[in-house]
């Protein structure tokens, strides 16, 4: 069978044809350039040349509820699976992104461990900063998996030390509420950047989240790489929190579409600090690793995963 997979974020909306096989052909376009669901599938089908499809998985970065989500950062792009079976021809599964990356924690490959054990073969949890900030468990059920989708990014950030307080003062002096998405994903860098430029009595300098992380990595501009140590220290503790919430015995995921291009940095980073500072229960999440998921295509297959779920 021929499925129509997708993952669509605020950022980027990726499209590919798969099989049991895995993800063949695949192509990806901007989101901000369209307005309409149906003219990103349009565009999708041509460019890929996917003809008849016997069914379409599309994971989107917001909330889902009875086949229906929208682009949490282009509310204008809305899809809903009961009106676009009429537009490919085929069953149409529309899901949280997270839902889908979720899927493919049991299978990342290539990933990278950041301390921990090996794990069990309990809950997984998966978190991801990118134009937002997704977050996802995944439950062992019956030899399969049932994954859980969470809209957790915007809960209420929680600082974890006196500095992060005082960045917190300024953040939400800046955008009024502040939630761990405000400063963990690309966007949210850079409001961190100046926050923390604020605090240095400095004037920042415009720079986008990709500039940022390079002069952060390099050691180029000491205000770049604290905003970087920064970042990794509340992804951490982000981190540890789901892990605690959902019980992740079986690991912390980390992916999304910033962690391939900074694994490295991430791997020396405050980031499995924050992530084992859970007071009484730091014994309980001292064990747990820390996986980097470094395919960029991972949420694209792992709509393939729940393409094939259904078969």
């Amino acid at each position: 069978m021929k499925h129509l997979v997708a993952d669509i974020g605020a950022t980027s909306a990726r499209f590919g044809l798969g099989d049991r096989g895995g993800v063949g052909r695949h192509t990806e376009f901007a989101t901000d350039e369209f307005s309409c669901a149906a003219d990103l599938l349009a565009a999708a089908t041509e460019a890929l040349e996917a003809g008849a499809v016997d069914s379409a998985c599309l994971a989107v970065a917001g909330p889902a509820m009875h086949g229906r989500a929208t682009v949490t950062k282009h509310p204008e792009l809305r899809f809903d699976a009961a009106e676009l079976q009429d537009v490919l021809g085929c069953a149409v599964q529309v899901l949280n992104d997270f839902h889908a990356l979720a899927m493919m924690a049991p299978l990342a490959e290539p990933v990278r461990q950041v301390g921990g054990g090996s794990g069990d073969d309990g809950v997984k949890a998966v978190i991801g900063p990118g134009s937002g900030l997704g977050m996802a468990g995944l439950i062992p059920n019956d030899g399969s998996w049932r994954p859980v989708a969470s809209e957790g990014g915007h809960a209420d950030l929680a600082p974890g030390s006196p500095l992060e307080q005082e960045l917190l003062g300024v953040l939400q002096r800046r955008h009024g509420h502040v939630c761990w998405e405000t400063v963990v994903s690309g966007p949210g860098l850079t409001r961190l950047h100046q926050a923390v430029a604020e605090l240095w009595g400095a004037s920042a300098e415009a720079l986008s989240p990709a500039q940022i992380s390079a002069l952060g990595v390099s050691v180029e501009d000491p205000l770049c790489h604290q905003t970087l140590e920064i970042f990794f220290g509340l992804l951490g503790s982000a981190a540890g929190n789901l892990a605690l919430t959902f019980c992740a015995t079986g690991g912390l995921y980390i992916g999304g579409g910033i962690i391939p291009q900074l694994a490295d940095f991430a791997s020396t980073s405050p980031l499995r600090r924050r992530f084992e500072e859970r007071g009484e229960l730091s014994g309980y999440v001292e064990p747990i690793p820390i996986y980097l998921m470094l395919d960029p295509l991972s949420g694209l297959k792992g709509a393939l995963q729940c393409a094939l779920a259904g078969e």
